[in-house]
């Protein structure tokens, strides 16, 4: 597939109406059906390169991409029953779905089914900095991969058709926990919560950095104390705890992460670094 191949987009709700304008925005020819009509006129009349389908055929026809961004996984079926044979074209579904649903999809459509995570949700779907991830056979998606690039950054995760879903949801926890960490420091220092973000994301640098660093130490099961053992920690953790508690503010984030460096402790990590906890988590 090349910077202009043919596009079809299977819905148009909120993901699907910015994965077409991202597709259109660079150059793709693309055809948009959704279910209700109305969602498709309201685009074309904002986007005149694109183009309204009556039908999923119609949306299929002379096409080299179909991309899938509906409401679960039974629609996914019900779209693929309307849509006939697929012949070469590539299916990228965005939609949605377990990892034991993707397979069964991509037992039924075959080896030229992607399974697409948007892990930047619908905010930045066009932005170079967008993150996707994909999964499924790799020459697939070494062909639709410059196509792709429309979206964002494009990546592979996987032969397994279920493991961008798996990483999706394992993610949502990471990003949850982020969010979920900034709440807490909003509530402990008071004040203006802008003014908290942008201190915060001063100082995220210094904290994805560290994601790197202790991925090479749980890939390595070494877990060496240099930002400071579990005991260390546990003291850091338990001011936190004390702090909040002072102010009237909950810590049910802050306690689960201590509870999990108390095992780890009892397990003998002791006087091993933060990163030990993957092993109690395990």
């Amino acid at each position: 597939m090349t910077a202009h191949s043919r596009v079809a987009v299977l819905g148009a709700g909120s993901l699907g109406a910015v994965i077409a304008r991202a597709f259109a925005a660079a150059g793709h020819p693309t055809t948009v059906w959704n279910r209700t009509p109305t969602r498709v006129d309201r685009l074309v009349a904002e986007i005149p390169e694109l183009r309204a389908a009556t039908s999923v055929p119609d949306a299929l026809a002379d096409v080299d991409l179909v991309v899938l961004a509906v409401a679960d996984a039974t629609a996914v079926a019900a779209v693929l029953d309307a849509a006939g044979p697929l012949g070469s074209r590539v299916v990228v579904n965005f939609t949605s779905t377990t990892p034991e649903q993707t397979r069964a999809l991509a037992d039924r459509v075959g080896p030229r089914y992607l399974d697409g995570a948007a892990m930047s949700g619908t905010r930045l779907v066009g932005d170079p900095t967008g993150l996707f991830l994909y999964a499924g056979a790799a020459d697939t998606f070494a062909e639709a991969e410059p196509a792709l690039r429309a979206l964002g950054i494009a990546r592979a995760v996987g032969t397994d058709p279920g493991a961008a879903s798996l990483w999706d949801t394992a993610l949502l926890g990471l990003n949850l926990g982020v969010l979920g960490a900034f709440y807490q420091a909003v509530a402990i220092i008071g004040g203006s919560a802008l003014d908290v973000a942008e201190v915060a994301t001063q100082y995220l640098p210094f904290a994805t950095g560290l994601l790197v660093d202790h991925g090479r130490q749980i890939d390595a099961g070494e877990y060496p104390d240099d930002d400071g053992s579990l005991a260390v920690y546990a003291a850091a953790v338990d001011h936190l705890i004390a702090t909040a508690t002072d102010r009237g503010v909950a810590s049910d984030l802050t306690v689960a992460v201590r509870t999990l460096i108390t095992r780890a402790v009892d397990a003998g990590h002791a006087d091993d670094g933060l990163s030990s906890l993957t092993e109690v988590l395990r």
